[in-house]
């Protein structure tokens, strides 16, 4: 038996089951059985997609609403209407949906995967097109009209947008309509970052409007940020040189990526204990999607895969940590986190060959079982659905020996 399922089994047997973890068919119908629950869930989340904006919702889709106020397809955020109902993460959940859905496929090969990706990508796509505000990547979509946005982004938005359209339009499984589109969209964004992305503006993107962004959230460059937030800008140029083929984004990474690696870096240099706490668990997770990007960008300069991969084993590091301190004092607070487990899981398992897989096992069987995923809501299902996925794509990789 490959070791990775094994650690993963033995994981799971040892948490949820009478049985003894050696015995291989019960390995295996434990794997089977993380894969069912996992499917349950991204059952569960497909029920709330919508046809006219191709995404998934964290509510039925007749239940999504726009804030009272909005004015010509767009509201303001404040702390007291916040970002709509079922409106405020849908490119977080559906980027993050749409990477594991690519290794879903991965793993089987199935045309399930295939069909639900390509629905998943559509909204995700939406997501930066039907407002009608070039290279904007809105957090949701109004169901009633397609159009109307909370005029208040973030770059964890922006971050998972290109991540998981960047895995799915790199797939063999990705319908070319929408790889077509996506080369389109994505060179938007990053013109949309070389306009906005200023140090006039602070290096904060704003709103949709051109208003100022109430809270700090659209920063994307400067001595602001702290190290996991460091590769977000060089990401958008280089998913943007990875679909178009157009030198001026190269150009624009180039000028940015050694200093974004060095102060990255920082996480793992003298200072870190500075940027260990507040460290949410989702920040690991969105520092290694953007360094994944980076690690797959730099693969002919041995300097640069160097550093990003130190950078990618610091993060995961301290993913571990968080696990197995959660792990050992299952009484106490779990770490800060939107879905803690399978945050800190998939940044475990960011990056094949970089970090040990074998680490995340008991985290990961911890996320699958610890609520059923069919009743755990969206942001849940997706990360977990997404973790079980990106190790089971590994094992089947580490298994043939084929290159990802």
């Amino acid at each position: 038996m490959n070791p990775s399922v094994a650690a993963v089994a033995s994981a799971w047997l040892a948490m949820f089951a009478e049985v003894p973890p050696a015995a291989v068919p019960t390995a295996r119908a434990a794997i089977a059985e993380m894969g069912r629950r996992c499917d349950n869930g991204w059952r569960a989340m497909m029920a709330t997609w919508h046809e006219k904006t191709g995404l998934v919702y964290g509510c039925p889709p007749e239940s999504v609403r726009a804030c009272a106020g909005a004015v010509d397809g767009m509201f303001p955020w404040t702390a007291e209407t916040g970002y709509g109902a079922g409106m405020s993460d849908c490119a977080l959940v559906c980027g993050t949906a749409l990477s594991g859905l690519v290794d879903r496929f991965a793993a089987l090969g199935d045309d399930g995967s295939r069909a639900d990706a390509a629905k998943v990508a559509r909204g995700v796509l939406n997501l930066a097109k039907l407002h009608g505000v070039r290279g904007f990547v809105a957090r949701g979509l109004c169901a009633d009209d397609a159009r109307t946005i909370c005029s208040l982004s973030s770059r964890d938005q922006f971050t998972h947008w290109a991540h998981g359209l960047w895995r799915y339009c790199s797939s063999p499984m990705a319908d070319p309509s929408l790889v077509a589109e996506y080369r389109t969209l994505v060179a938007d964004v990053a013109a949309f970052m070389e306009e906005r992305v200023t140090p006039e503006r602070g290096w904060n993107f704003g709103l949709a409007d051109g208003g100022e962004d109430p809270r700090g959230i659209c920063t994307m460059w400067g001595p602001d940020l702290a190290p996991h937030e460091d590769a977000r800008l060089p990401m958008i140029y280089a998913v943007a040189f990875m679909a178009t083929g157009d030198v001026h984004w190269r150009e624009l990474y180039e000028g940015l990526v050694d200093e974004a690696l060095d102060r990255t870096l920082r996480i793992d240099g003298p200072d870190r204990a500075q940027f260990l706490s507040p460290l949410p668990c989702y920040s690991l997770y969105q520092a290694n999607a953007s360094l994944e990007i980076l690690l797959a960008f730099e693969r002919g300069n041995p300097t640069r895969r160097e550093k990003i991969e130190r950078a990618i084993r610091a993060f995961s590091g301290i993913a571990a940590d968080k696990a197995r301190r959660a792990l050992r004092e299952p009484d106490a607070a779990p770490p800060y986190g939107m879905c803690w487990d399978g945050e800190l899981a998939l940044a475990m398992l960011m990056a094949p060959g970089v970090p040990d897989a074998d680490a995340a096992a008991p985290i990961l069987a911890r996320a699958v079982g610890n609520s059923d995923l069919a009743e755990s809501g969206v942001i849940r299902a997706a990360h977990v659905m997404a973790a079980y996925w990106r190790w089971r794509a590994g094992v089947r990789k580490d298994a043939s020996g084929a290159a990802r």
